[in-house]
């Protein structure tokens, strides 16, 4: 009797390792042919998805109408290599985080009035300096003329490696540094950031949460997940992110008179403590507005934060806000480039009640960015 629960134990035991290793295979198949953030080559791939992103993106900006999404089944950084396109259309080319995505000729009220007429706006999320020059190795500077190019400055931005999301297109950024001829780079090693790739790889081969986006997007991308439309008047904004055809996203402010009850948790993200910015850095920024400065304008561009991140003075957040927005100043001095705007909303005149939170400044504070312009250019 002894033998034959023996057995039984073992036989159960081996067909749960069997279903456990079905599962793991299942997954890992579907996480890499749906692949929503489009992190592995299409050359591995067995499913083929009729979803052509080109097509729709390119849809959008004839139309002139609004692109409603899901954050997390998209890779964001992709709709924008296709925009990028667009930027000869454009006057003024803006790249930069989270902060600047609401920056638009097109919105009410617009920002950057006295400087653009029309702005291509390619802020991204998590977007650091390596994105931006992974975004810029797509535009050869034999064809780009009298265009205005801001680049957001952000608390983090003179930093290597402050967001991993822009290794995937690590690519073109090395390439870009080619471009620019710069060949002292210390930080960021091809070697190191082809590590995190396959790490990052590797753990959404298995991921759950990454399982689930891509069912979502295998059983409902048609439908839901991507919308394109003239009108959004009637769409429930809370349940999508809203792009319009200039890159602009849409962000909704909940009525609140004093907006006084600001989360403050993450505050101090992406920021670290006495490493407030990296010279080699600096010399990249100055290499890029050799690069493109002889027929084009660079400008330097700071967004506030609400007043009650200024009220904690011992956070590394305030400190790195007033280190490096006088270190911006000393360096565009030296090399002639323009700032417009502030980290610090008084300089600006922008309330409490005209943030959308801690760091995201909404339309109406973002319209008065150039009441602070620095002109160092001349």
């Amino acid at each position: 009797m002894k033998k034959i629960n023996k057995l039984i134990s073992k036989n159960y035991s081996f067909k749960l390792l069997q279903y456990f290793i079905f599962c793991l295979i299942f997954v890992s198949f579907i996480n890499i042919n749906v692949d929503p953030e489009k992190i592995y080559p299409e050359q591995i791939k067995f499913l083929k998805n009729d979803f052509d992103l080109e097509k729709n993106i390119e849809k959008l900006t004839r139309s002139k109408g609004y692109l409603l999404y899901k954050e997390k089944q998209w890779n964001e950084r992709n709709f924008f290599k296709i925009l990028l396109r667009n930027y000869k259309n454009s006057e003024c080319l803006i790249f930069g985080a989270s902060s600047i995505v609401t920056i638009s000729a097109q919105q009410n009220p617009k920002s950057l009035t006295k400087s653009c007429n029309t702005i291509l706006n390619l802020g991204l999320p998590g977007g650091t300096f390596e994105d931006y020059f992974a975004l810029s190795n797509h535009i050869p500077p034999s064809e780009i003329f009298e265009k205005k190019i801001f680049l957001s400055i952000q608390p983090f931005t003179l930093n290597f490696n402050r967001d991993h999301r822009w290794i995937f297109n690590s690519k073109s950024y090395y390439e870009f540094l080619k471009k620019l001829k710069f060949d002292n780079l210390k930080s960021n090693e091809p070697k190191k950031v082809k590590n995190e790739i396959i790490s990052k790889s590797f753990n959404n081969l298995f991921s759950l949460e990454y399982f689930k986006h891509s069912l979502q997007i295998l059983f409902y991308l048609n439908k839901e997940n991507f919308k394109i439309l003239d009108d959004i008047k009637k769409i429930n904004s809370a349940e999508y992110n809203v792009m319009l055809f200039d890159g602009s996203r849409k962000k909704y402010m909940k009525p609140n008179k004093n907006n006084n009850n600001i989360n403050l948790k993450n505050i101090n993200s992406r920021i670290i403590k006495d490493q407030w910015y990296d010279e080699e850095v600096l010399s990249l920024f100055a290499k890029y507005k050799e690069y493109y400065g002889k027929n084009n304008e660079i400008i330097f561009l700071l967004t506030p934060f609400h007043p009650k991140v200024w009220e904690l003075e011992n956070e590394p957040i305030v400190e790195a806000m007033v280190k490096v927005e006088l270190k911006i100043h000393e360096f565009s001095k030296e090399n002639k480039i323009d700032i417009i705007g502030s980290y610090n909303p008084k300089n600006l005149g922008c309330l409490s009640n005209e943030f959308i939170d801690a760091v995201h400044p909404s339309n109406l504070c973002l319209s008065k960015l150039e009441s602070s312009h620095f002109n160092y250019s001349d």
